[in-house]
């Protein structure tokens, strides 16, 4: 029986985990916690992990104020959020403590990548959180050619599952009314011109320094193209309307950038309700001033945007928010472009954004990575300005840091071979089950049946028969179709020791990055659960993605 003073401490750090991510307590992040700060209660841990899943779903039915409420009153020290590594983010400047305003802007072009999700997301998230500020989702869909509505729930999915909670979402198509207020207030300053040059011609000019003719147009004549644009009486590319800055700044990007455009492709939030939509660098500098955004935090590809959109400030006689440039980091592989992931999908060459071979969010929570792993890896890869060339090891290490007290170890071959071992069992005088530990760092076992006849891997009875080897809680062996049992029963360190499954078992398929596994797996595999994280013997950890016929398990890492 669990004692009611680890109840108690089941209970808090069930609280915390539900209001740090999202409502909902993950009973494996829970035991994981109880266990590193009660580990006697490793002796009862069978006893333990029911009373946290029952703890647990109790406290999933409450609202998330009244899980804050309650953890507030048994323990309010551990509201504020633990994470671990946190202090190697360097403080930010002009950061006041309960002021500090960051977003996170998506397109939703996609779902996201751990590329996004490393930097753009979680440092914003957790300096937001590290001064006691707010955190706002501003969907970025101001290109009606380009954004498609099943994204829009996707991005927030993405966010809910890896525990990231905004104060405000924010969709910038709802803004445009207040892009047009202040396009007619620079239009009437004399500080935005409609521009009718065919890009190539702008171009030219651009390059050579030269005025554009179409900004002498007086402040009234500039109004009145902009009514017809609002009107739908221009085509698409015909008027641009431009920031009048100076044609011979030496930064070229800086000559007359333009910040709205004609477009009157169909919007999937807004039809076509509107005709001219604002192109990047405006839209985010009005929606980062009209949200109160404090600090921004942005790959350094955007500099030059960062330039422009300074200039936009300067305009409006507004303040620019401090901003924080990041260099981009690269893991080994294929970091491939979404129309290619789109075709991909198309033509059935992959399953799916949630496919094991993508580095999208929902790929690797689909292989059993945990929240908190990005938020230590987002934390490990810091706020430098160079870009960063990581390992996938240094995220497998972070997830299987977390994963592996609550991991259950089972036994599963892969393309099984069937030894004949009834002569070794008489031999050695086996029952008719061998007890077998379900972790190593706990005395809590299962029953596996012995059965004459058993399975052992194909790869394995190549590379060792005719050789003494140990099967597992069982006993040493020559192995070979009819092995015969070794005289000696000793557990050397130097014999090669395999696992085994019995003739009753499962049918399991094993779903990797870069193909497929078919094997077995002991019978005790019939009672996981999808959403179960385990560990294969000697294969590595995965996560359960579907039962029926066979378990299918969506593999994780080593």
């Amino acid at each position: 029986m669990v004692p009611e003073k680890s109840r108690g401490i089941i209970m808090r750090y069930a609280l915390q985990n539900a209001v740090f991510y999202g409502g909902k307590a993950d009973p494996g992040a829970v035991l994981g916690k109880v266990m590193a700060s009660e580990p006697e209660l490793r002796e009862i841990v069978k006893e333990v992990r029911k009373e946290i899943d029952r703890i647990a779903r109790e406290i999933n039915k409450i609202s998330l104020e009244e899980q804050k409420k309650r953890l507030e009153s048994i323990a309010p020290d551990m509201l504020e959020r633990e994470v671990k590594g946190r202090e190697g983010l360097p403080p930010l400047r002009d950061a006041v403590k309960g002021r500090v305003v960051t977003r996170f802007a998506p397109s939703p072009t996609g779902p996201l990548s751990i590329f996004q999700l490393s930097r753009a997301v979680m440092l914003s998230y957790l300096y937001a959180e590290m001064y006691r500020g707010k955190f706002i989702v501003r969907i970025e869909d101001t290109d009606p050619r380009k954004v498609e509505k099943k994204y829009y729930e996707m991005i927030r999915e993405d966010l809910k599952n890896v525990g990231v909670k905004w104060n405000k979402l924010v969709m910038q198509s709802d803004h445009i009314p207040i892009y047009y207020k202040y396009a007619e207030k620079l239009i009437n300053d004399g500080r935005i011109y409609a521009c009718f040059c065919p890009a190539e011609k702008f171009r030219k000019l651009k390059l050579k320094s030269q005025n554009c003719p179409c900004r002498d147009y007086s402040p009234e004549k500039n109004l009145g193209f902009w009514k017809k644009a609002l009107g739908g009486k221009y085509k698409d590319g015909e008027v641009v309307f431009r920031l009048k800055t100076s044609m011979q700044d030496p930064n070229p990007v800086l000559r007359d950038p333009p910040l709205l455009r004609v477009n009157k492709a169909k919007h999937p939030r807004k039809g076509k309700k509107y005709k001219v939509w604002p192109l990047y660098n405006y839209s985010c500098a009005i929606d980062d001033h009209v949200l109160n955004i404090t600090h921004v935090f942005r790959g350094k590809e955007h500099e030059h945007n960062t330039a422009v959109q300074k200039r936009i400030y300067e305009a409006l006689d507004w303040d620019s928010p401090v901003t924080i440039n990041f260099g981009m980091i690269y893991l080994p592989g294929e970091k491939p472009h979404t129309r290619d992931i789109v075709e991909r999908i198309k033509s059935g060459k992959i399953s799916g954004w949630d496919d094991p071979s993508l580095p999208t969010v929902r790929a690797l929570l689909r292989r059993g990575f945990r929240p908190e792993a990005f938020r230590l890896f987002a934390v490990q890869c810091g706020l430098t300005k160079h870009d960063i060339n990581i390992e996938w090891e240094t995220l497998y290490g972070i997830n299987r840091r977390i994963i592996d007290s609550g991991a259950e170890r089972y036994r599963v071959v892969i393309d099984p071979v069937g030894i004949d071992v009834s002569g070794c069992i008489k031999g050695a005088g086996v029952g008719k089950t061998v007890s077998v530990q379900k972790h190593p760092d706990r005395r809590d076992t299962r029953e596996v049946p012995v059965t004459p006849k058993i399975y052992v891997s194909k790869e394995d009875f190549r590379d060792f028969k005719n050789k003494e080897v140990r099967l597992l809680d069982l006993f040493n062996l020559r192995l070979g179709k009819k092995p015969k049992l070794s005289k000696s029963q000793v557990i050397n360190e130097k014999i090669q020791k395999l696992q085994w499954v019995p003739e009753k078992n499962v049918p399991v398929k094993i779903v990797k990055p870069d193909g497929v596994l078919q094997g077995i797996g002991e019978p005790a595999m019939k009672n996981l659960k999808v959403g179960d994280v385990i560990q294969m013997l000697r294969i590595g950890f995965g996560r359960v993605d579907k039962k029926g016929d066979e378990i299918q398990i969506v593999f994780a890492h080593k």
